[in-house]
């Protein structure tokens, strides 16, 4: 495993970015066992090859165009990914507190996405799909721990799928290429900067030029959670500068606001005050005090709004030290010269939920407090465009076909998102009548949203089965905290939705539904707080 993960570094920090590794029929045949790690980084090398035969329709930006005709337009892009960030705390999205002065300030120079949501979540699953182009249905990752270090693709399919359709699909490997890969290839310089090792991710790390990782304080209450966003700034910047003068593509993950919350008692007080979230209701949160659950009030020290309150200032100061340094990225970029020509975008990879449906601090199911989050697009300023707010339904599936149209390459025939780029340039574009979006870290959900409606099918409950039932339905302009279950009310829609819902399974599902899969024994973090909670062991 070493060997291999060293040949992989060693391939993926080439500067020879013009050319494509057999990376595929290599993997499969060192899993079978017939060759040696070290044997497969001589022979990638060995064998390079043109990144798109010439008479390829799926590539725009060819090889041989490129080293002739420079495309037409040169376009860096940084993407800024936060963690745990609701968008509904962010000033430019309409929160009353200052924890966000620089994100708003970018956000006057962007478009601003009222209806994104990820198209998995949490973590591990939303970055799949984040950089796969594909929803967890089709790569494969749809929770965290063994079943999330594959993402689906060719060399990891068992040997008896392969019979009869290996040999093409190896033929058009850039056909499943992630977007890292897919920038790569077509000699983009591609850093990152990321906390993921904390996962076992292999897929993730996949041919970038660099990679880094932030570390931890070396200080004794620090965690594998507690990297620091001005680290994550500081080698963001150095990406950046040893890039500047090529096409680069530049990914900066912050793990703040993610728990557990660390700012000083100094950073919460600006925040302190009523809370400001109409839900839970005293009512409710009194009823949640008497749960024994994982991340319930009680489990949390939360007793009554006072403490609810407190909870949040302590998020609200997270997100402000992470806008902060992600402040400091964009005023390099500025100071530079590379801002105004440069693609940013500004997301997340999921929300977090603070006793909506019952759970503190925790993200859990796919209610917007969880599934919704802040997409913000700022394009080159060669591009024709109003910024202001969109409100078609989007996700984070569309971002790397978004990457793709900005840069002048095609994007890959595997890829399930459309590019945002005509929504971008003109707000009248209709955009999906609907989206479909999982959960499976502690509950496994699948949704159904609308424009009006979100239906919501749980084939695994976790540990809330008293409170979360098969089929939830949800009026989301009337009721857009999901409060009242309407299924029984207006079982025409929840049919129709839930028929919705079979069709797109059926339509993009593979041999098997991952999401399903995973309700045996159960999902990963229902599993590990199971575990680790001495109320559930």
């Amino acid at each position: 495993m070493l060997a291999t993960a060293l040949a992989e570094r060693t391939i993926s920090h080439t500067d020879s970015a013009s050319l494509t590794y057999d990376t595929m029929e290599f993997d499969h045949a060192q899993k079978m066992g017939v060759i040696d790690p070290a044997f497969r980084a001589f022979e990638s090398n060995l064998r390079p090859r043109l990144t798109t035969r010439a008479n390829s329709p799926t590539t725009e930006r060819s090889l041989t165009t490129a080293e002739s005709q420079p495309p037409t337009m040169t376009v860096n892009t940084i993407l800024i990914d936060i963690d745990s960030l609701r968008p509904d705390h962010i000033g430019a999205y309409g929160y009353g507190h200052k924890t966000t002065p620089r994100i708003d300030e970018f956000a006057e120079d962007a478009v601003r996405f009222q209806n994104a949501y990820v198209a998995n979540s949490p973590c591990l699953p939303s970055r799949a799909a984040l950089i796969s182009g594909r929803h967890g249905i089709s790569n494969g990752v749809e929770t965290h721990g063994p079943r999330g270090q594959q993402i689906d693709f060719p060399a990891n399919w068992p040997s008896n799928q392969w019979a009869g359709s290996w040999m093409s699909e190896l033929e058009t490997p850039e056909a499943w290429y992630t977007l890292p890969e897919l920038l790569f290839q077509h000699r983009i310089k591609t850093g990152g900067v990321s906390s993921f090792p904390r996962h076992t991710a292999p897929w993730f790390h996949r041919q970038w030029h660099d990679f880094r990782y932030p570390q931890e304080p070396e200080e004794p209450d620090e965690k594998f959670q507690t990297v620091r966003g001005e680290n994550v700034t500081d080698l963001a910047i150095d990406l950046v500068d040893r890039y500047q003068e090529d096409e680069f593509f530049v990914y900066a993950q912050y793990w703040d606001p993610h728990g557990p919350y660390k700012r000083s008692d100094d950073e919460i007080e600006e925040f302190r005050g009523e809370c400001t979230h109409p839900y839970p209701t005293e009512e409710q949160l009194a009823d949640h005090v008497t749960w024994d659950k994982w991340r319930s009030a009680s489990e949390m020290g939360i007793e009554n709004r006072a403490d609810l309150a407190e909870l949040v200032a302590a998020y609200d100061a997270e997100i402000r030290y992470a806008d902060r340094h992600v402040g400091r990225l964009l005023d390099h970029l500025r100071d530079n010269g590379l801002y105004d020509d440069s693609l940013i975008i500004l997301t997340a990879d999921h929300g977090e939920e603070f006793g909506e449906h019952g759970l503190y601090r925790e993200h859990w199911s796919t209610h917007d407090g969880t599934q919704r989050v802040p997409l913000l697009l700022k394009p080159p300023s060669s591009v024709s465009t109003e910024s202001g707010e969109r409100s078609q339904l989007v996700t984070n599936v569309d971002i790397a076909a978004t990457v793709a149209d900005y840069t002048e390459i095609s994007r890959p025939e595997k890829w399930q998102g459309s590019s945002l780029r005509p929504i971008v340039e003109d707000e009248a574009q209709s955009g999906r009548e609907y989206l479909v979006f999982d959960h499976g870290l502690y509950t496994a959900q699948r949704a159904v949203r609308t424009g009006q409606w979100k239906y919501i099918r749980t084939y695994h409950s976790g540990m809330w089965e008293e409170t979360t039932p098969e089929e939830q339905l949800f009026d989301m302009e009337s009721d857009p905290w999901e409060q009242d279950n309407v299924v029984e009310d207006h079982p025409e829609v929840g049919n129709d939705l839930s028929d919705q819902l079979e069709a797109w399974t059926e339509r993009y599902v593979g041999d098997a539904d991952p999401l399903k899969e995973i309700c045996d024994p159960g999902p990963a973090g229902y599993l590990w707080a199971k575990t680790t909670n001495n109320r559930w062991r």
